[in-house]
């Protein structure tokens, strides 16, 4: 995990195929206290200073923006990511329908993990979580 737009946010990002999905592992410190959304985008590019060239949420199946607790939406939707007071976060979260073969089209694999500075709330159309403040490339 790479820290964005001046933030220090760092840590350990694991992604395993399973049978129903992708399980994603978030290990980051560096954050502020609270609630953080966390997101799977469309280009596997951290190098904008704000993580803008990441592009916008992975969405292949065209959805609507929700918690992953919601259905429908998009397949990069990880939830939120709370951060104890001293900054440090851990989430294990399961993206079902994703996987991590090349040239599939719910893939992850090119893609980019986004951590972003507020809460994701899962309104529309990105969870209203503002800025982004941690990327990390899936390759």
């Amino acid at each position: 995990m790479q820290s964005r737009s001046s933030s220090k946010v760092t840590g350990k990002v694991t992604l395993t195929e399973t049978a129903d999905g992708v399980k994603v592992v978030l290990a980051l410190e560096g954050l502020a206290p609270g609630d953080h959304g966390a997101h799977v985008h469309e280009k596997g590019d951290c190098s904008a200073p704000d993580a803008t060239s990441a592009g916008g949420h992975f969405n292949p199946g065209g959805h609507p923006h929700a918690l992953p607790s919601g259905s429908p939406h998009h397949l990069g939707d990880l939830g939120n990511i709370v951060a104890g007071k001293d900054g440090k976060a851990t989430i294990e979260v399961v993206a079902l329908g994703a996987n991590l073969k090349d040239s599939d089209p719910n893939s992850f694999l090119g893609r980019s993990i986004i951590i972003h500075e507020k809460k994701d709330d899962g309104g529309q159309p990105t969870g209203n979580a503002g800025g982004r403040v941690g990327c990390a490339e899936i390759k």
